[in-house]
């Protein structure tokens, strides 16, 4: 009988459909939350499936095995999407149940409204930014800066989330704003609040290079008295600040990884700095892998007592350059194998021919 799908066991079908459903990495090259993607606008009439819900809808079996795998990490990369999924999981609460990562591109409003339902979230990757509403021309006045009231209330219902996460493990945080601006201050000021009530918190990804600031001094101390942090990755401070090291004071903190290697590489301000902190540069080393191979040396072997003789140690009237490239086999030693240099003799002048008288 030949072996088709359907014949497939439940497991493998889980293993495969995990790779079609499950949402890409984001890209390198990150796409603000009010850029909308050219060549295709959404509509009510559009019936454009995305390819990672088509396995869904192949079978009641395709749909009933992969729709905990498209639940388990979701993406939310518009403020839309995530209204959307905030009425989906009101109307079907189970399918908050099936939810353990969440990575939101935007500070989107109903991101509170999606985490009520997501009792058993583990990982939160953000994107601070500055809100949803697009650049303005010179001269011109934002919705934000005409009614900063009601951007505030964004944030803040955006920020109210971070209290209802409980059981958060592993976190994620990138920017695409300066963080001197209300917005990003006012989210990280939040943030270090919540940080206090995560007793499960193990790791922590700062994906920018953090700078000092009001709001950091908040969010780096509430990560000093994080009972359960392990791993906090960085980017290379680009000039020596104390976040780093006001974090390493976490007596549970294991190591600190610092990226990019390229960096790490030859002298940094930074580096010559830590040093000076013992507990500082020992996570640095324990996490970053190319300060450990740094910190590595290598001594050069001693040659052996038994040395080739100088040519010119030579017996007079020898030339150096009458000496053979390489030498034969038999002339090596047994000990050292070292090449013998082997001296032809010294032929003595020609006789005087003999007269002989006639």
């Amino acid at each position: 009988m030949p072996l088709t799908i359907s014949c497939m066991p439940e497991e493998i079908l889980e293993h495969i459909l995990q790779f079609a459903v499950v949402t890409s990495s984001p890209s390198a090259g990150y796409r603000p939350s009010w850029h909308s993607m050219k060549g295709y606008v959404p509509s009510g009439n559009s019936t454009r499936v995305p390819a990672h819900i088509a396995p869904l809808l192949v079978s009641r079996t395709w749909r009933r095995i992969a729709t905990p795998l498209h639940y388990r990490h979701v993406v939310l990369r518009t403020a839309r999407n995530t209204a959307l999924l905030a009425g989906t999981l009101r109307t079907s609460p189970e399918l908050g149940e099936l939810v353990r990562s969440i990575r939101i591109e935007g500070t989107f409003d109903a991101l509170v409204d999606v985490v009520c339902s997501c009792r058993n979230l583990e990982a939160f990757d953000m994107t601070v930014d500055n809100g949803s509403a697009p650049p303005v021309a010179p001269g011109m006045i934002s919705s934000a800066q005409a009614d900063p009231h009601e951007a505030d209330a964004k944030v803040f219902k955006f920020c109210s989330s971070f209290a209802k996460m409980r059981k958060i493990r592993h976190l994620v945080i990138r920017k695409n704003a300066y963080l001197t601006q209300p917005g990003p201050t006012l989210i990280f000021e939040q943030l270090g609040k919540a940080i206090t009530s995560w007793k499960h918190l193990e790791t922590v990804n700062i994906a920018f290079r953090f700078s000092p600031s009001p709001a950091s001094a908040s969010f780096a101390a509430s990560l000093a008295i994080a009972p359960k942090l392990r791993d906090v990755s960085a980017l290379l401070p680009a000039v020596w600040n104390t976040t780093l090291l006001e974090i390493s004071a976490n007596p549970s903190l294991e190591r600190i990884h610092l990226t990019p290697d390229t960096e790490l590489m030859g002298a940094h301000l930074f580096l010559a700095e830590a040093r000076k902190h013992s507990r500082l540069i020992e996570l640095i080393r324990a996490g970053t892998p190319i300060m450990r191979m740094r910190a590595r040396t290598t001594t050069a072997i001693p040659l052996p007592t038994q040395a080739i003789e100088s040519p010119n140690k030579l017996r007079p009237g020898f030339s150096s350059q009458a000496l053979p490239a390489r030498s034969k086999p038999e002339h090596l030693t047994r000990r050292g194998a070292l090449p013998m240099l082997v001296t032809p003799p010294v032929r003595n002048a020609p006789a005087g021919r003999r007269m002989s008288a006639v």
